[in-house]
C-alpha cells in the first residue's frame, strides 16, 4: 500500500552523517521523483516521506500533496503552536500525515490524531503492553495503524491476531537503495529569479518567460505537470503547463529544487547551449517562412520542439546520494 523513503550518502567515511533536513529532503524528492521517476516506474503507492519541524514549515510540504503521499513526522517534531497550526492548514487543504514513532498511549503528538492518516507504531521500542492501548486509539480515530520496525516474527504473529493489517520492517524485506541517473543540472540563477517571481504572484506567461532560459528546468517543470495532472494530452505551452500546477506545489518544488540543485557542469552547459541553439534557429526559420498564422500559433510550434528536445534526457554522471527505501509497508 506504500513506500517510505529514505536519505543516505554514498558508503565511505567522509559520507556517513545523514544531511540535516531539509536537504535530505530536497534532494530526496528531487531524485526520487524526478531523476529517479519513481512513480512513473513502480506505481508504488503512498510515498511516506519524514520531514523535521523545519522541513514541515518551509513550502517544500506543499509539494506533497494529494495522493502523492503522507508527510511523516519523526518523533522530534516538537508539538508547538506552529507545527500544530501547519498541519491543520496543510490538513485542511486533503494533505495526509504519517505520525512515525509512536510507542506509548501517552505519546504527545497523538493530540494531533483527528489529522492524522497513518499511525506507525515502534514495535522496537514499545513494549508488548502498550500495543493495544494505541492500536485502540489509532481505531476510535479511524486511522491507518502500521506496525513498524518489525523483526521477529512472533511480534508479527500476535499483531496480526489483534487485527492489525500493515506491517513494515526488515522482517518483510530489507531496505531497497537505488542511485538515480542524474537529469542535466538547473541554472541556480533562472531558478532563483523564477522562485522570486512565484513568490511575487506574477503571471503565468512572466513565469514561462523567466523559466524557459533554462532547458534542465523546463525538463523538470514537464515531468512534475505529469506526475501531478497525470493527463494523457501534453500542455500546449509552458504557460499552460506552469497554470495547471498549483501555486503552492509550484513554489514548494523551486525550493526543492534551489536547496537540490548542484553547480552547472560542463556537459550541462553545452546541451543547455544546443537546446537554446535549437530553438532559436526553430523559430527563425519559421518567422521567415511565413509558416504561422498568428503569434499563438507560433509559440505553440516553438514549444512543441522544445518539449520533444526536453523528454530526450541525455545521459549524465550520476550524484553521490543514494536513495534508500524503507521496505513494503
Amino acid at each position: 500500500m506504500g513506500l517510505e523513503l529514505g536519505f543516505r550518502w554514498n558508503e565511505g567515511p567522509r559520507r556517513s552523517p545523514p544531511p540535516p533536513s531539509p536537504y535530505a529532503t530536497s534532494l530526496l524528492l528531487s531524485q526520487a521523483l524526478l531523476d529517479g521517476g519513481l512513480i512513473q516506474q513502480r506505481r508504488p503507492g503512498c510515498l511516506f516521506v519524514d520531514m523535521d519541524a523545519t522541513a514541515l514549515l518551509s513550502p517544500i510540504a506543499d509539494v506533497l500533496c494529494g495522493a502523492l503521499g503522507a508527510i511523516q513526522l519523526p518523533a522530534d517534531v516538537p508539538v508547538q503552536e506552529s507545527t500544530t497550526r501547519r498541519i491543520a492548514q496543510l490538513h485542511a487543504r486533503g494533505y495526509q500525515f504519517a505520525l512515525a514513532g509512536v510507542a506509548s498511549p501517552d505519546d504527545p503528538r497523538l493530540t494531533w490524531l483527528p489529522m492524522i492518516a497513518f499511525l506507525k507504531l515502534d514495535v522496537s521500542l514499545a513494549p508488548a503492553s502498550a500495543w493495544m492501548p494505541v492500536q485502540e486509539l489509532a481505531r476510535q480515530a479511524g486511522v491507518a495503524l502500521i506496525a513498524d520496525r518489525l523483526t521477529e516474527p512472533v511480534d508479527y504473529l500476535r499483531l496480526k491476531a489483534q487485527g492489525v493489517r500493515f506491517f513494515q520492517g526488515d522482517l518483510l524485506g530489507p531496505p531497497q537503495e537505488e542511485t538515480p541517473r542524474a537529469l542535466p543540472s538547473c541554472d541556480l540563477d533562472v531558478l532563483a529569479r523564477l522562485f522570486r517571481l512565484a513568490r511575487l504572484g506574477a503571471p503565468h506567461d512572466a513565469l514561462a518567460m523567466a523559466a524557459a532560459a533554462d532547458p534542465a528546468l523546463v525538463v523538470r517543470l514537464l515531468m512534475l505537470h505529469r506526475l501531478y495532472l497525470n493527463r494523457l494530452r501534453p500542455p500546449a505551452s509552458l504557460t499552460e503547463a506552469l497554470a495547471d500546477l498549483p501555486e503552492l506545489v509550484l513554489i514548494g518544488w523551486l525550493q526543492v529544487l534551489r536547496t537540490s540543485t548542484f553547480d552547472l557542469s560542463p556537459h550541462t552547459r553545452s546541451w543547455s547551449q544546443a537546446v537554446r541553439e535549437q530553438i532559436h534557429n526553430y523559430r527563425a526559420r519559421l518567422i521567415g517562412a511565413r509558416a504561422c498564422s498568428s503569434p499563438a500559433e507560433l509559440e505553440a510550434k516553438v514549444f512543441d520542439l522544445y518539449r520533444r528536445l526536453c523528454s530526450r534526457e541525455p545521459v549524465a554522471p550520476a550524484r553521490p546520494p543514494l536513495l534508500e527505501g524503507g521496505g513494503p509497508l
